[in-house]
């Protein structure tokens, strides 16, 4: 049977483990403290004896009860005279504690004096009414065993010598002052062992903080993120960061060698074309298409630089937007009337499908922005005579909006690369075009800003659909 997902999480919990530790080591101080404690106060240990526990013992306490009945002394006084005679031969000691009056305890043979004084304690203290084995440091004591001596009642024990000494007497051995730090150090190493586990990933952790702040943006948090406590996901949460940086940071150089790259071409060709208007020998005629050409030339600069500030606002988190109620329907039947004048100079008919009126929060600049792009890609790479179809509907999770064209499409491979600033595919997409290679990169920003998705997928037959997934804000 395997435990719910619930069930098993809550277990893994970085918070459950540290509680559970924790209470863990309280509790075994507690036992520790407290098993000391018992040693400190008390002196014996008691276990009931019967015939299957301990049979020789009970032979013995009723064997030693039946000699002194049967040596029919009237007074406890007589036992010391008979004693020697009787029970020297055994090697154990005799008790009496008298049942009534002042309850005077008596031994028969005489013990050291810590040890008569804590046996004749005992027997004074304790209200037993079944045999016990007593066992202290020195000796073992059994009984009680209820007599009668001359019409007098009495309880009859017996004590022999302790030579197993077991873990209570071992304590006992041991100074006062290591009884207590024994727990001590123990409750010092468990918690020790538990503060480094719980201190490593975070060492961990923060060694890899520190070489992200130096700039070293592939490191990675190893051997924490298998945890499946709030460590571990504090490590994946981390290496998602820092796979974000490095790809922003990547990302960041590649625009930049981009641009570069962009800017030398129109750079190159307008001084080409300045240099040839510098000559003596240039016809009045070629002077005018020279500086015709300068002037595209420097619209394409222009246009680019304008570009890449966009894109650049876009990809700036701190760009701010400014929502308002939109009617998309409105929106884009306008930038379609927009991009039909361009549309007619290739006889390109824009057809428009729509279940009625769609609203949505969002920032009208940017929708513009991003709609316009697309649709502008659509109607540049559209041959002659062909017809974009443009389908805007609306569903539970949010509006769609599909723009496809009856172009020849791009190889799958690119499709993803398809949005990267300045990627251009080879045949159909290339600088013969005349774009900046930005148009589809700005539009994913803009519709990324409105946390929506755009992707492009390649038509069953020939062109391209580009898909705008917009969530209701």
């Amino acid at each position: 049977m395997k435990m719910p997902i619930e069930i098993k999480t809550l277990l893994s919990s970085f918070t459950i483990r540290l509680f559970v530790c924790f209470w863990l080591i309280t509790i075994i101080s507690i036992v520790c403290t407290r098993f000391i404690s018992q040693q400190l106060s008390n002196e014996v240990f008691n276990e009931v004896i019967n015939q299957e526990s301990k049979p020789e013992e009970l032979h013995q306490l009723h064997n030693t009860a039946r000699r002194i009945k049967r040596s029919k002394i009237t007074n406890i006084s007589e036992l010391n005279n008979i004693g020697h005679k009787r029970f020297d031969k055994f090697s154990f000691n005799i008790w009496l504690k008298a049942s009534k009056g002042n309850q005077k305890i008596t031994n028969l043979f005489p013990l050291p004096n810590k040890h008569k004084r804590v046996i004749t304690n005992f027997i004074a203290e304790q209200k037993m009414s079944i045999p016990q084995t007593s066992i202290f440091a020195h000796n073992r004591l059994v009984g009680p065993l209820n007599i009668e001596i001359g019409q007098q009642s009495y309880q009859l024990f017996i004590s022999k010598k302790q030579h197993r000494r077991n873990l209570g007497h071992f304590v006992q051995a041991i100074p006062y002052w290591a009884r207590i730090a024994i727990p001590a150090l123990i409750s010092f190493m468990l918690c020790l062992l538990l503060a480094h586990t719980f201190s490593k990933p975070v060492r961990i952790i923060k060694k890899a903080t520190s070489k992200i702040g130096q700039g070293d943006f592939s490191t990675r948090v190893e051997g924490v993120s298998q945890r499946r406590d709030e460590l571990g996901q504090l490590a994946n949460s981390f290496n998602e960061m820092a796979t974000q940086l490095q790809q922003h940071q990547s990302a960041q150089q590649r625009l930049m060698g981009d641009v570069s790259h962009e800017l030398r071409s129109p750079l190159t060709r307008l001084q080409m074309a300045i240099g040839l208007l510098q000559q003596d020998t240039t016809t009045e005629h070629a002077r005018q298409q020279y500086l015709q050409r300068c002037q595209r030339e420097i619209e394409r600069l222009d246009q680019m630089i304008e570009n890449v500030l966009a894109l650049s606002r876009l990809e700036n988190t701190l760009q701010s937007m400014e929502p308002q109620q939109v009617n998309l329907t409105t929106l884009v039947q306008a930038i379609i009337n927009d991009e039909q004048f361009v549309a007619n100079e290739k006889t390109i008919a824009i057809n428009m499908h729509t279940t009625g009126n769609i609203s949505l929060l969002a920032d009208q600049t940017l929708l513009i922005s991003a709609i316009s792009n697309v649709l502008n890609n659509a109607v540049k790479y559209s041959p002659l005579e062909s017809v974009i179809e443009v389908s805007l509907t609306k569903n539970a999770h949010g509006i769609e909006l599909i723009i496809s064209d009856n172009g020849e499409g791009v190889p799958e491979q690119a499709l993803i690369q398809l949005f990267s600033p300045f990627y251009r595919v080879n045949l159909a997409r290339d600088r013969n075009t005349g774009g900046t290679g930005l148009g589809l990169a700005i539009a994913k920003q803009a519709v990324i800003a409105h946390q929506g998705k755009i992707f492009a997928t390649n038509k069953a037959t020939t062109g391209l659909s580009v898909t705008i997934q917009l969530p209701f804000l």
